[in-house]
């Protein structure tokens, strides 16, 4: 669980990261599109909070299968 939970952080990271840069263009860009960028950056944490609280879901109930067969 511990190294799904880290490969699910450094992905959501690298996915921000590339949003960040976006972002932080010095080019000219579209009306809107800064915008638009800093949504995506929402989606990517939202994914990312649905994806972390199964995987602790799915922990909490191995953890409780455990308990209950001991």
């Amino acid at each position: 669980m511990h190294h799904d939970m880290l490969a699910l952080l450094d992905a959501y990271l690298a996915q921000l990261s590339a949003a960040r840069d976006q972002l932080a263009a010095t080019r000219r860009v579209a009306p809107g599109e800064r915008r638009t960028a800093a949504l995506h950056t929402v989606d990517i944490s939202e994914q990312y909070a649905s994806q972390a609280r199964d995987l602790l879901a799915d922990l909490d109930a191995d953890v409780c299968g455990t308990l209950v067969t001991q």
